[in-house]
Formats: structure tokens, sequence, C-alpha cells
């Protein structure tokens, strides 16, 4: 499995400005069938293709990707709380919407959810000295739980994560090189966390759990909202 796989979310959220076969094959796969479900009163465009909505929706004005915690909430986002991901749209027309997926088999139904609260901007610069903090501090934080002597076979999957790119055929060509950087180290850090969080069934005590907890959880939160700041795109 792709330590790096790409969310749903946030390939719809790089490519969507862009429309493109390029960018529908990515996002919706070789058999994937990806609908809208837009009935949001009185703005609703109604059930139609992924690729029509988009173009309905259209023209653009900001695009984000969206990783959603309870433990992390989010004004505006609990519509993407039990799937973990959704995508932040507005139009130029001053609609803002949450679209959110859900996956059958390589079927993707997108349900729109109209947003009231206005998510403040992300700052990449920001988001990028945080992430390289919270990296550093993921680590410490590995070497000083001692997962490798409770689970030894972390070490390996681990190296994996950090040795891990994306797929550059999945990213836009008009990503620049600071977003994609930002990208890979938010999506590294998240697959760090979130290996570090699993329940494999080891001989952890609660205390240890709640420790390991504890200190991974807010690194994971910056990890995702490094992914959100790194696919943030506004109409120029």
């Amino acid at each position: 499995m792709d330590p790096l796989a790409l969310p749903l979310s946030v390939l719809l959220a790089l490519w969507a400005p862009f429309p493109s076969s390029q960018g529908r094959a990515v996002v919706q796969g070789p058999d994937g069938v990806h609908e809208v479900i837009d009935d949001v009163s009185p703005w609703g465009l109604g059930r139609m293709r992924l690729e029509e909505w988009v173009a309905a929706f259209a023209p653009l004005a900001r695009t984000s990707a969206v990783l959603p915690s309870p433990a992390d909430p989010l004004p505006g986002l609990a519509a993407a709380l039990d799937v973990g991901e959704g995508v932040v749209a507005e139009a130029s027309s001053g609609r803002r919407v949450l679209l959110v997926p859900w996956v059958t088999g390589t079927s993707v139904t997108w349900q729109v959810e109209e947003m009231t609260t206005l998510l403040p901007p992300a700052d990449a610069s920001q988001a990028r000295r945080d992430v390289h903090a919270a990296t550093e501090a993921a680590i410490d934080a590995l070497i000083e739980l001692d997962l490798a002597r409770e689970r030894p076979e972390l070490a390996d999957t681990l190296n994996d994560v950090v040795t891990a790119v994306v797929n550059p055929r999945l990213l836009p060509p008009t990503l620049d090189a600071r977003r994609r950087t930002l990208l890979e180290r938010s999506l590294r850090l998240r697959a760090i966390c979130m290996l570090a969080l699993e329940d494999d069934g080891a001989a952890a005590t609660a205390r240890q759990a709640d420790e390991r907890a504890q200190v991974l959880r807010p690194l994971l939160a910056t990890a995702r909202h490094g992914v959100a700041a790194a696919t943030e795109w506004w109409a120029r």
C-alpha cells in the first residue's frame, strides 16, 4: 500500500481548478463513477456527474481539501467528520459548499453541504514551519516512547514512509514546488502519526496508549492542517 496515497478530496481539490481529461482520470480512476448530489435549496444543481457539477458550479474562486477530525474540529465541517475528508469550494458568485465523498466500491457520491461559516485562508508559510517542527517532534516521540521495542516491525514501515514520495502523475503540472513539498511532508507526518497510533494488539497499557495519544494527536492535527494549506487554491 502506498504510504502517501492521496485522499480523494486532495485529488479533487488539486484538479478542480484545472478541468481536463487527465484530471478527471486521476480523480475518478479507470473504472470509477463519480456523481454529485447537490439538493441544497435554492442553489442546488441537482444530481449530476462530478465533472458536470464542477463546470456548472464554476467559475471557482477557492478550493481546498480538508481532513477534519472530532479531536480537531473546525467550524462548518461537521458533515465530513464521519469520512474524515472533504473539499471546500467557493464560487465567484459567493456560494460556499463542502463536498463529502461517500465511497461504494469504485463509485463515489459527493454530497454537497452548504457552508455558512467562512474558513479562514491557510497560511502556507506557517504550515511549512509547523509541519517541519511537528515531524521532528514525532520522531523524537517515537524514540522516547520506545515503540520499536514494543512493535519491532514498525521501524521498517516508518522507513518506507520517510522515503516515500507522491506519484507525480497524480499532481497537476501547475502545482508549484513549495506546495508539492508541503503536501508530501504533511502526508508523511500524517502517516507516521497514524502508524504510531495504530492499535495492533500489542501489550501496551492504557497509560502507555494515553501517553502516545497525548503526544501524537496534536502532531496529527498539524499534518491535516498542512495538507489543507498545500491544496488551497485561490483564483487570481
